[in-house]
């Protein structure tokens, strides 16, 4: 949870009310009140566009909602509507992430901010539905600014703060906010929301376009041809606007800890003044994780934990100085870069401390809760106990492994469940015949008209 600061009266009112992740969500959405959400559905981000197409059917906003053909449609209606000059929302997971993901550099490599949800899931295959970041980390690079959200307030928190970021004229950059799936959107909590959803508004301010695509009295060529010389120039003003929003992001979580008494910071540091051992951990995990650090405090043990909350542009000094004291620390990532031999977490830290003088700080890599697979108080106390020991010894034993994995019993073949149907079983609703040229033909009913 963020830090709540001393209450002041001038600070606008504030209900609390218990609502999920996705839920909340589409509260903070209504309260900016886009013009435009591109979306299709995908679990387990369905019910943001659920909850907001209800609540447009109540008069309680004004957002134009169109659905996609897929994914892949849904961010080509998002990168429209922002080009047009539109302030614009859009939310989904895993596999639909990936199938829009040929859109992602181009909303950001034309400077056209928005904002997009992520409910991380593991991405396909084989088939998972529940939360893990394989999602997340595979768009990390596509030049958008990452906000962490790890539980509900923060999911709310920062689907406020981002279009504030994005849109800022020095910026001008896609945003995503991303929170676990199941874990975080399906989960209801009690969150602190303002009363009126003016002051959200006044806080954003209205949107104010660059350029406009559909003005046919100002022209405009957008993301066109680009060959060498040009596109390194391109890209390098690209890189130099997300590192120019680390300072944006700073100013920004001030201006909305004023407002609402809430204080985000780029990395929530949890008992880590005089840690020697610590824990680099994302999301709702680390919740689960700070009940460890307390029980081995009990014992004596100088242990801490890391929690980033922003990923893009990842926190280099921040990171650099946190680690300053600490000897051990375990880096766990809710995925895999395959063949790296560390997650997406493990290779930015390391990176961050390479070379800086004076850094004793040994990495140990682990990957835990790949698709879902629960973290418990105990698994977290596991991964802080290693890291005592690498603090202790100077050596970390293995660099790189999973956490959890179970290899199978070894000649395991699993029985048939059911014999395939014989031709005389077959319902006749569909078939396959061989036409004189020799190709194979389906007839029949159209399956998708009896639905």
């Amino acid at each position: 949870m963020p830090e709540t600061a001393k209450k002041r009266v001038a600070r606008p009112a504030q209900d609390v009310v218990v609502q999920s992740g996705n839920e909340i969500a589409a509260t903070a959405a209504k309260h900016v009140n886009y013009h435009i959400m591109g979306y299709y559905p995908i679990t387990p981000s369905t019910e943001i566009a659920e909850t907001l197409d209800a609540m447009k059917a109540e008069g309680e906003h004004t957002i134009r909602m169109i659905p996609g053909d897929g994914e892949h449609g849904a961010a080509g209606i998002c990168f429209g509507a922002t080009t047009a000059g539109g302030r614009v929302f859009n939310a989904t997971s895993a596999n639909g992430l990936l199938f829009a993901f040929e859109q992602l550099p181009v909303q950001s490599g034309t400077r056209f901010p928005m904002v997009f949800n992520i409910v991380t899931r593991s991405v396909s295959g084989p088939l998972d539905i529940r939360g893990d970041h394989s999602d997340i980390m595979l768009a990390m690079n596509t030049g958008w600014i990452v906000l962490m959200a790890s539980d509900v307030q923060a999911v709310y928190d920062m689907n406020i703060m981002a279009p504030r970021i994005g849109e800022e004229m020095s910026v001008r950059l896609p945003v995503m906010v991303a929170f676990d799936g199941f874990f975080t959107s399906h989960q209801k909590r009690r969150v602190e929301i303002f009363s009126d959803m003016q002051v959200v508004q006044d806080f954003l301010g209205p949107f104010v376009p660059t350029v406009t695509s559909v003005d046919p009295r100002t022209p405009v060529t957008i993301g066109p041809y680009m060959n060498d010389p040009d596109l390194i120039n391109n890209k390098k003003q690209q890189s130099d606007a997300i590192i120019r929003s680390h300072a944006v992001i700073r100013k920004v979580f001030a201006e909305f800890e004023a407002l609402s008494g809430r204080k985000y910071d780029f990395l929530d540091l949890y008992r880590m003044e005089d840690a020697e051992a610590a824990l680099f951990i994302i999301n709702s995990a680390a919740e689960t994780a700070k009940e460890a650090v307390d029980a081995l405090r009990k014992e004596g043990k100088k242990v801490g934990l890391i929690r980033p909350n922003v990923i893009r542009p990842f926190p280099l000094e921040e990171v650099r100085q946190a680690l300053r004291k600490v000897k051990g620390l375990v880096v766990a990532d809710r995925q895999d870069n395959y063949g790296a031999y560390g997650g997406a977490m493990s290779l930015e830290v390391k990176a961050a401390i390479q070379g800086v003088k004076g850094n004793e700080t040994m990495v140990a890599s682990r990957i835990y809760g790949i698709g879902g697979k629960e973290f418990f108080v105990e698994d977290a106390g596991a991964m802080l106990r290693e890291a005592l020991q690498i603090a202790r010894t100077g050596k970390v034993k293995v660099p790189y492994d999973y956490f959890g994995a179970n290899p199978g019993e070894k000649g395991f073949n699993p029985a048939v469940a059911f014999a395939p149907i014989t031709e005389k079983e077959s319902s006749g609703l569909t078939r396959v015949e061989v036409t004189p040229e020799g190709k194979m033909d389906v007839k029949g009913v159209n399956v998708r008209a009896l639905t």
